[in-house]
């Protein structure tokens, strides 16, 4: 068994409950293991991966967990800067970057949902046209009636003139 520090297992155990994907080399920092003894392991005990492919509530909570530790690496790097009197900028301009891709890929993981939207909205505003096209179809057919016929029709509810 190798030997790591307690702080560093204690921040692999946060990443891990902060949502990090579990990975064996997270894994084993977090228990003191060498990620080759948990290849072993997970290989001889056949160890199952999550699927993280299909589920996008998961991929919304990685991303959102990212982002907020992200954050608060820029609050502390603006708080550091203003206290010396000077920014890094290399390394606000790193966080920045990375923020604007979890931005991205957070926008790129939505875009099913949106089109769903979209088309459901679609599918609505179609569904109203057509009932207006029905009504007045129904609304000419009784001009046209009554013109022919020399009275007046009105039209019940579903063009119905009740004769």
């Amino acid at each position: 068994m190798r030997h790591i520090s307690a702080a560093a297992a204690l921040r692999a155990v946060r990443a891990l409950y902060e949502g990090a994907p579990a990975d064996l080399a997270l894994l084993a920092r977090a228990c003191g293991r060498s990620r080759a003894y948990l290849e072993r392991v997970a290989k001889t005990e056949g160890w199952l991966r999550p699927a993280l492919d299909g589920d996008s509530e998961a991929l919304e909570r990685r991303l959102l967990a990212l982002s907020d530790r992200l954050v608060a690496d820029l609050e502390a790097a603006s708080a550091e800067g203003r206290a010396a009197g000077s920014y890094d900028k290399g390394r606000i301009d790193a966080l920045s970057a990375m923020l604007r891709m979890v931005e991205k890929v957070g926008e790129m993981a939505r875009v099913p949902e949106r089109a769903a939207e979209k088309q459901k909205k679609s599918d609505e505003e179609l569904a109203a046209a057509y009932a207006l096209i029905d009504a007045r179809i129904v609304e000419l057919a009784c001009e046209l009636a009554a013109a022919m016929g020399g009275g007046t029709a009105d039209a019940g509810p579903g063009g119905d003139t009740g004769r």
